[in-house]
C-alpha cells in the first residue's frame, strides 16, 4: 500500500510541476513573445537544477525498480517516464537559454550531457517497459538493462565533469 501511495504522490508531483511549466508555456506562446531565462548567480542556477534533476531522477529511479520487482505495472511506469520525460526537457530548455559567460560555459556543456544522457536513460527504461509488456526474451531484457546502465553512469560522469569544471 506504501508503494502505491508513493507512486500516486510522485505522479502527482511531477503532474503539477508539468501543469505549471506547461501553462508557463502556453501564455509565452499565446502572447507571441519569446520566454527569456535571465541569470545572474550561474552557481546557484546550476545547483537548481542539479537538485530538482536528483528528483526527477529519483523518481524513475524507485519507479523502474518497482517496475522490475512487479511493484508496478509496465503501462503505469511509462506514464511517471513520460512524466520525467518532460520535466528533464524542461531543466535542459532552462539551462540552454541562460546565456551562461564563457566562463560557464563548460560546465554548462557538461550539466547539459547529463541531462541528454539522462534523457536517453529514460526513453531506455520505456523501451524495457515494452518488452516487459510483450513478453521479451530474457537475452533483450539483460541488453537493455546493460544499456540502461551504460547511460546512467554516463549522466553521472557529465554532471561530475560540470561539476568540476565550475569556475
Amino acid at each position: 500500500m506504501k508503494s502505491k501511495k508513493g507512486v500516486i504522490i510522485t505522479v502527482g508531483i511531477l503532474i503539477a510541476i508539468t501543469a505549471a511549466s506547461f501553462s508557463v508555456w502556453i501564455v509565452n506562446t499565446t502572447i507571441d513573445t519569446e520566454m527569456t531565462i535571465v541569470v545572474t548567480d550561474f552557481e546557484n542556477h546550476q545547483q537548481g537544477i542539479s537538485e530538482r534533476y536528483k528528483i526527477v531522477s529519483n523518481a524513475v529511479d524507485e519507479s523502474f525498480s518497482e517496475l522490475m520487482n512487479d511493484k508496478i505495472s509496465p503501462e503505469e511506469y511509462i506514464k511517471i517516464a513520460e512524466i520525467s520525460s518532460s520535466q528533464n526537457t524542461a531543466l535542459l530548455a532552462e539551462l540552454r537559454t541562460s546565456n551562461a559567460p564563457e566562463e560557464w560555459h563548460l560546465s554548462y556543456i557538461n550539466r547539459i550531457g547529463s541531462l541528454e544522457t539522462f534523457r536517453s536513460y529514460i526513453i531506455e527504461t520505456m523501451v524495457m517497459a515494452n518488452v516487459i509488456i510483450d513478453n521479451g526474451s530474457v537475452e533483450k531484457k539483460t541488453e537493455i538493462l546493460s544499456g540502461i546502465e551504460m547511460y546512467k553512469d554516463e549522466s553521472i560522469q557529465y554532471a561530475q565533469m560540470a561539476d568540476s569544471s565550475k569556475p
